[in-house]
């Protein structure tokens, strides 16, 4: 009977807020209101880099724009848990259409990485936070020893179209290690012009990461 009160006058100090609209009726970090206004994206690939498919799951727009922004620029870390879910959510999908046979046995997760110096000064990886919710719920190991960021490299929104693959050339050190033998599941939160993806994904086929599949949260 004292664990029943405590975690009820827990949920009535500590109520989760909806990470989008701020609402706390549904004790939720991602409310069925906002849940409602967000839809997949295709579950075949938006884009093709270096030959490597790059699934989308959603438009970078509406409330999904609200979520990502929320996560990585006002510090709502916990926004980690309802991004892993809706991108693992579209992964199911993706793996169904396409037939795809991604499992913990011939698979790993890794993710584009932040600087440190930008992880230190927004307190964490976002990619490795929703990398690390998304392998919790899939069952596939991650391993963010493979992809480094050498480079402190200007925010790519903050850069002109033609100057971003400028801006992130050089900015990534790839470290072979075991996991080459396997389906590299890399996950990154954004994609636009596709130039970080694209230096990423280059230095990989360049140290013989030749089994590679991306998921982004939006295009």
């Amino acid at each position: 009977m004292f664990k029943v009160v405590f975690e009820w006058l827990a949920d009535l100090i500590y109520k989760q807020k909806c990470v989008i609209c701020g609402c706390s009726k549904t004790n939720e970090l991602l409310c069925k209101n906002c849940l409602k206004t967000v839809h997949n994206l295709s579950p075949f690939a938006q884009k093709i880099i270096e030959g490597v498919n790059i699934f989308c799951a959603f438009k970078y727009d509406g409330n999904i724009k609200i979520l990502i922004r929320n996560f990585k620029f006002n510090r709502r870390k916990n926004a980690a848990i309802p991004c892993a879910k809706l991108l693992y959510e579209y992964f199911k999908k993706v793996c169904e259409s396409n037939g795809l046979d991604l499992n913990p046995e011939n698979s790993v997760i890794t993710c584009v990485p932040s600087h440190p110096l930008r992880v230190l000064n927004r307190g964490y990886c976002h990619t490795e936070l929703i990398s690390r919710e998304f392998s919790n719920l899939c069952g596939i190991k991650t391993d963010f020893k493979i992809i480094k960021k050498v480079k402190n490299t200007l925010p790519q929104y903050k850069v002109r179209a033609n100057q971003k693959a400028k801006n992130v050339r050089g900015a990534f050190k790839i470290c072979p290690n075991h996991a080459r033998g396997k389906t590299l599941i890399l996950i990154d939160d954004i994609v636009t012009t596709s130039a970080t993806l694209f230096e990423v994904i280059s230095n990989l086929k360049k140290h013989s990461y030749n089994n590679i599949i991306c998921f982004t949260l939006a295009c």
